[in-house]
């Protein structure tokens, strides 16, 4: 003899809805204010991005990066005419990367980083003449 267990669905009342949410009230199917929480991830930001200029073509990149999340290990990518490189992001927020840039004139390079959410920054960018 197989043994059977009746369940019924009711609706939650007011009281059973958990407080503290803070967030927009939604409706899903039948059921009205049930409190969500937006997601807190926003893109990373990049600031005080510039570029300091040493001998022999060598440019020294340096900046500061923000997010909603610990940002130690963010790699910030620099491109532009002549530079394609790299910078490991320290628990401090801040970047500096040196190489040598061969390009001749005015350069203008831009730095982006993406956070573990896969939401990128937006581009930041600075203007210098590297020494011959």
């Amino acid at each position: 003899m197989t043994r059977r267990t009746r369940l019924a669905v009711h609706p939650l009342e007011a009281r059973d809805a958990p407080t503290g949410l803070d967030g927009p009230a939604a409706v899903f199917g039948n059921v009205d204010r049930i409190a969500v929480k937006p997601a807190a991830n926003a893109p990373p930001v990049i600031s005080n991005f510039r570029a300091i200029v040493g001998p022999n073509g060598q440019v020294t990149f340096t900046g500061t990066v923000t997010d909603d999340t610990p940002v130690a290990g963010y790699v910030v990518r620099i491109t532009g005419p002549g530079v394609d490189t790299y910078a490991i992001v320290q628990g401090d927020g801040t970047f500096s990367t040196t190489t040598v840039v061969n390009a001749v004139g005015s350069v203008t390079v831009s730095a982006t980083t993406t956070d573990g959410g896969g939401h990128k920054s937006e581009p930041v960018y600075t203007l210098f003449t590297p020494t011959p």
